[in-house]
């Protein structure tokens, strides 16, 4: 008896549903990717600045297409940044690798080098100006810039608070005498400012007038000869006084001994016009009462006398250095 078997071949149906779910969800996982798929089109990024260096401002841009979000990294050490565009300083020197990611899928990076920041020191001016050591009150002064690259200046003459003239050679007239301390600022630099004195005399006015007399009306052979004009003598010339710089010396050490007289030391100076003196480092002139007050009966070195003069004139300034003698 011959027995015969039959295999029976069975699908269970809910793995065959699996199965179809499995490949109906890949399919369609496939379709989303590829329906959202960012192409990489941004190649580069956009940088913006004067110069690459230390505390300069750099300015980083993406204007490409399609682009939607972005994080930039500056490799510094700082806060990632959210924009297309944004500005960035370094404060250290060295290369940097900046990177930009786009859409969370794009990356372009590209490195940089920063300088050290240039320090750029201005040269002092040497500021200089030409004036007149004595003028003559109502007169027009010419005073002269001899700055070297000076393009501003602030000119003041000493009879007033405000700036006098804005000009590089500018012209001024001295109202009232005394010593005007004229100062000078160049390029606005008030910690290079610079003074020097003028000495402004009182001007004579005083003119000699002519003044006519009448002779006599005498009659000689019936003749009768007509008035005529006399002109006065003219006025005695200014005697002008001098010493030289050893006298002065002789002078200051004669007052400070009680030897001679206020009179008598100023007689030996021009009565109309006499000097001014200048002490030591004083930047002020005084007259010749105020020094011999000040060194009368007082024991004194003369260290050094300058006279100031012109040919044939009266002494116009005296600068003296010397000390007071201390006794123990």
């Amino acid at each position: 008896m011959n027995t015969q078997s039959q295999i029976k071949t069975h699908f269970d149906f809910k793995v065959i549903v699996f199965f179809i779910l499995i490949f109906i969800f890949s399919c369609a996982l496939l379709a989303f990717q590829k329906a959202n798929e960012v192409t990489c089109e941004i190649t580069d990024f956009k940088i913006d600045a004067n110069e690459y260096t230390v505390g300069e401002l750099i300015t980083f841009s993406d204007d490409s297409k399609g682009s939607f979000s972005w994080r930039w990294y500056f490799g510094d050490g700082t806060e990632i940044s959210y924009k297309s565009k944004i500005g960035h300083v370094f404060t250290k020197a060295g290369a940097y690798k900046v990177k930009l990611l786009v859409n969370n899928v794009c990356t372009v990076e590209k490195t940089i080098k920063i300088s050290p920041k240039v320090l750029v020191v201005k040269e002092k001016l040497e500021v200089d100006f030409e004036v007149p050591s004595r003028v003559k009150q109502g007169d027009v002064v010419q005073f002269s810039d001899k700055t070297m690259n000076s393009n501003s200046w602030e000119w003041r003459f000493g009879e007033t608070e405000t700036v006098d003239s804005r000009e590089k050679n500018p012209k001024y007239t001295f109202n009232t005498i005394g010593v005007k301390t004229v100062s000078l600022v160049v390029n606005d630099d008030k910690k290079n400012i610079v003074f020097k004195d003028v000495v402004v005399v009182s001007r004579d006015i005083k003119k000699t007038e002519k003044k006519t007399k009448r002779t006599e009306v005498k009659k000689i052979d019936n003749l009768v000869k007509p008035f005529t004009e006399i002109e006065d003598v003219k006025p005695i010339p200014v005697v002008i006084k001098t010493v030289t710089e050893s006298e002065f010396t002789e002078l200051m050490y004669s007052i400070s001994e009680d030897k001679i007289s206020l009179s008598n030391f100023k007689n030996n100076f021009c009565f109309d016009s006499p000097p001014l003196i200048k002490v030591n480092s004083d930047k002020r002139y005084m007259s010749l009462d105020q020094l011999y007050k000040m060194i009368k009966s007082k024991g004194i070195k003369v260290r050094k006398v300058v006279i100031n003069k012109e040919k044939d004139k009266c002494i116009e300034t005296i600068h003296v250095s010397f000390k007071f003698r201390t006794f123990f």
